[in-house]
């Protein structure tokens, strides 16, 4: 089963979805199902969730992602037993539980998926249990430089609760975000954006707490011209929520160590200047390493380098009246969180890396050695060293890093968040007319907002 490696379903879903075909990439990784395998179960639920979401089919979407949270928290209660026999078992043949953000973001797209279909209780539902999910790993983590909290997410509960009229909650919600922004500046790659700035001081003012207004008011200048009266009961709301970018992708580092220098003589001869193995010649390098007997492999997972979206969506909104023109601001770099949950698990990893190796090892030279004995004084001084080097061989070759990861996320989160006076509207995203679904299905249409009415729209460049 090659769920650890590229599988090449991925690549037809992806051009599918860029050639504006959702529906046929949804038929491609439904038929990709046995390829994850049973331990790649929830990794299959994941993508194929996202797949749904970005087909627009919300509700379908949510049913799967349904499932996938259940069995994240099912993992959850194995993750010891597993982690313990990863020890002994390539950790990529090991049931796929997820990372921390990726857990959230199972939530969290659930959560959009119900803001898009406008149903907003069950949306507020999505939203308790990113906060409360958010809590619990707060709570879990030993530092608190590692990944705990998520920038984008808060700032969507506290979106969820603003559109619910609960303004407290809201408050609380932006509050929260602003500091993770702020805390977590080193590694998210994304500036604390407008438009939370501007819903911190609105808020602020709806609850009277007009020392935090004017305290906001001096903090974020570049916003404090906007009055907060203009943001009335009467006005609709257009949430604009715009994906760039391909999700992270992970590859596996393949270490190999020697231990003499007569292996460290063969390594170089066989890698020069020491290049990196491909999977094309590791099965060979096994054979070759397996055979001379002093040479260890650690393998451990990296993600590719992605090309970082400059790329801000123009949105200009129409009636026969006015004309708005704005800009999505990026509020989430995935790429840039997941890599950090990486990094906090790469101590632990390359750990249980070495030890899988050195036992992997040691279990090669006992089998060598009882294959010597077993075999009586006339044959022991070949069948010894020939079965402890298939035993070397087989250890090597099977050493690779758990490279799964949620393929199909984005690489970047965009969002607008513009007030309108309630009519009928044309929409159009980087020159190109966008005809708004109704909520569910149905054919694409103008803009039809009424009083006090919201509607997210999800735009995907290339589709």
């Amino acid at each position: 089963m090659g769920c650890s490696g590229p599988m090449a379903h991925y690549a037809g879903v992806e051009r599918s979805l860029l050639n504006g075909q959702p529906d046929k990439a949804v038929q491609i990784m439904e038929s990709a199902k046995e390829e994850y395998g049973r331990n790649s179960r929830l990794l299959y639920l994941m993508d194929q969730g996202m797949v749904l979401h970005l087909a627009g089919r919300y509700a379908e979407s949510n049913t799967v992602l349904e499932e996938a949270h259940l069995l994240i928290e099912d993992l959850y209660t194995k993750r010891l037993r597993d982690k313990a026999s990863a020890l002994l078992v390539n950790e990529a043949r090991q049931p796929y539980e997820g990372a921390p953000h990726e857990h959230v973001l199972v939530n969290v797209v659930k959560a959009l998926n119900y803001a898009l279909l406008q149903q907003w209780d069950e949306a507020l539902v999505e939203g308790r249990r990113i906060d409360h999910r958010l809590n619990v790993l707060s709570d879990s983590v030993e530092g608190k430089d590692a990944y705990h909290e998520d920038a984008f997410a808060r700032y969507l509960v506290g979106l969820l609760y603003d559109i619910a009229g609960d303004v407290n909650n809201a408050y609380v919600g932006y509050r929260k975000a602003e500091q993770v922004y702020e805390d977590g500046q080193a590694w998210l790659r994304v500036s604390l954006p407008d438009v939370l700035k501007s819903d911190l001081i609105r808020t602020a003012h709806r609850l009277g707490l007009y020392e935090e207004v004017a305290r906001y008011q001096e903090k974020y200048p570049e916003v404090a011209a906007q009055t907060v009266s203009q943001y009335d009961s009467g006005l609709a709301q257009l949430v604009v929520i715009a994906y760039h970018g391909q999700g992270p992708k992970k590859e596996d580092l393949v270490i190999d160590v020697p231990v003499s220098l007569d292996a460290l003589r063969l390594v170089a001869i066989t890698k020069p200047g020491f290049r990196q193995s491909t999977r094309a010649t590791r099965n060979g390098e096994a054979l070759l390493y397996g055979i001379h007997g002093r040479i260890a492999r650690i393998a451990l997972p990296r993600f590719t380098m992605q090309k970082p979206s400059r790329t801000l969506d123009t949105i200009q909104i129409r009636n026969p009246t006015t004309v708005i023109s704005t800009q999505t601001q990026r509020l989430y770099d995935v790429q840039a969180v997941a890599e950090k949950t990486l990094a906090d698990e790469y101590d632990s990893l390359v750990l249980r890396a070495v030890a899988r190796t050195a036992m992997k090892m040691s279990a090669a030279e006992g089998i060598a050695f009882g294959a010597g004995a077993a075999a009586g004084k006339n044959n022991r001084d070949w069948i010894g060293p020939l079965v402890g080097g298939l035993a070397r061989v087989l250890a090597l070759a099977t050493e690779e890093a758990d490279i799964r990861s949620w393929r199909m996320l984005p690489g970047e989160i965009q969002l607008a968040r513009i007030w309108l006076t309630p009519g009928e509207y044309s929409v159009t995203i980087d020159s190109r007319q966008i005809s708004v679904p109704e909520p569910g299905s149905g054919p694409g249409q103008p803009l039809q907002l009424r009083e006090g009415e919201i509607r997210f729209l999800l735009h995907q460049p290339g589709q």
